[in-house]
């Protein structure tokens, strides 16, 4: 279970990027995943993104 709640939703980040997460994808496309969500994050923490 998450300590916190993150700003972003990983599987929303994944439709974003059209990354189907899961073994059958690239370690490459995954990560890609995990990247956007802490850029998003610290955009959320800094006050640039309006949650929604």
């Amino acid at each position: 279970m998450a300590k916190y709640k993150l700003p972003v939703d990983k599987q929303s980040v994944a439709n974003e990027l059209k990354v189907n997460l899961g073994p059958d994808s690239t370690s490459r496309q995954n990560g890609s995943v995990g990247g956007s969500m802490v850029k998003k994050t610290f955009e959320y923490v800094n006050g640039k993104v309006t949650k929604s």
